[in-house]
């Protein structure tokens, strides 16, 4: 499965019905109401709140429709009960044209992939490789690998202990954090740094979270929350809970780096895209990827000949939209400098 059609899948569904004896039956129920509670799992990943309230002007959605297939995990039949764990893997182009069909606006665009520093620091100790750093295996259990924003943890271990430590990275030491990037061949880093400090005072621990983004060889603040989002003082560690809210805060972030690219969208685009015909199969799978992005309209063979390939594309993403899609596959689309009314992908 590429990585653009993992946000479509919809695992851990769990169904629990009445047994009504008739076991056929109950599977089929089953299915059914899987295939709705998945397509609701979707939509509330991929729509904002106004987008999502027009699904109930909707007289009837018919959800097989937009599944390409599911598969059921567990089950489990007893005299009274029927219960199931049924994964439902979404048809990709099925979902974009269903929103086009009713004028949903979607945000489809998925991250490159992010290497994550989790640093945790407690009672004056750094922790970041190590294997007592809770923060780091609380993260990982709350990654959503099928979200829209695409994180990578590199293992506890000696070796990355040896290349990078906690207090480089709070030094922000541009070269070694670079360096540690160009050895897992990832271009940004986001640290998640848990401070907890225990308060004579109160009797109680203090967790503070903070993160920061580190691209193009500089480190910029994440903001995450609001205050009074988490309980900052507590007896016990709250790091767990936390973790919880930190993933979901990142995941509204990504989404937020997707909403300043839209503002900047005034409307329909227009544009040539020009390839070289001389690499057949890297063609198919670029056709693939800009049609998963432009949904079944907007994007038409225009020219073709035994050297290029042109295509007319037409819509409502900007270029700058374009190239946020295309940066998990090192894509950039640039203007051609022979001609303005074409451009030309570009790998970096």
């Amino acid at each position: 499965m590429e990585a653009s059609d993992s946000i479509y899948t919809i695992k851990d569904n769990q169904i629990f019905l009445q047994n009504e004896e008739n076991v056929l039956e109950t599977r089929q129920k089953a299915r059914n109401l899987a295939f709705r509670n998945a397509f609701f799992l979707l939509v509330k990943k991929i729509l904002e709140p106004s987008e999502l309230r027009k699904l109930d002007d909707i007289d009837e959605i018919k959800y097989s429709n937009l599944i390409k297939d599911f598969k059921i995990v567990e089950e489990k039949i007893t005299d009274i009960n029927y219960s199931a764990n049924i994964s439902v893997n979404f048809n990709s182009f099925a979902i974009l044209s269903f929103f086009e069909d009713y004028n949903i606006e979607s945000k489809v665009v998925i991250s490159e992939e992010y290497l994550v520093f989790p640093l945790f620091k407690k009672f004056n100790t750094f922790y970041l490789w190590e294997n007592d750093n809770d923060w780091y295996d609380f993260l990982v259990n709350e990654y959503d690998e099928l979200g829209l924003l695409k994180l990578y943890f590199p293992e506890k271990n000696h070796i990355n202990k040896l290349k990078i430590s906690a207090e480089q990275i709070l030094d922000k030491e541009v070269g070694n954090v670079q360096k540690f990037l160009n050895f897992y061949n990832k271009k940004k880093a986001i640290i998640v740094f848990l401070k907890e400090d225990y308060s004579l005072n109160l009797n109680k621990l203090n967790s503070v979270v903070s993160a920061k983004l580190f691209a193009n060889n500089k480190f910029t603040d994440i903001k995450l929350f609001e205050s009074g989002i988490y309980e900052e003082s507590s007896q016990l560690s709250n790091a767990k809970l936390i973790s919880k809210i930190t993933m979901n805060e990142l995941e509204i972030w990504w989404k937020k780096q997707i909403d300043l690219v839209n503002e900047k969208s005034e409307g329909e685009y227009l544009f040539l895209l020009k390839l070289d015909n001389s690499d057949l199969k890297k063609n198919i799978d670029i056709e693939k990827k800009i049609n998963k992005l432009l949904g079944r309209k907007g994007f038409y063979l225009f020219e073709f000949d035994t050297q290029k390939i042109i295509y007319k594309i037409e819509t409502k993403y900007s270029i700058e939209q374009l190239n946020l899609a295309l940066e998990p596959d090192n894509l950039k689309l640039i203007k051609s400098n022979q001609d303005e009314d074409y451009y030309l992908l570009q790998s970096y």
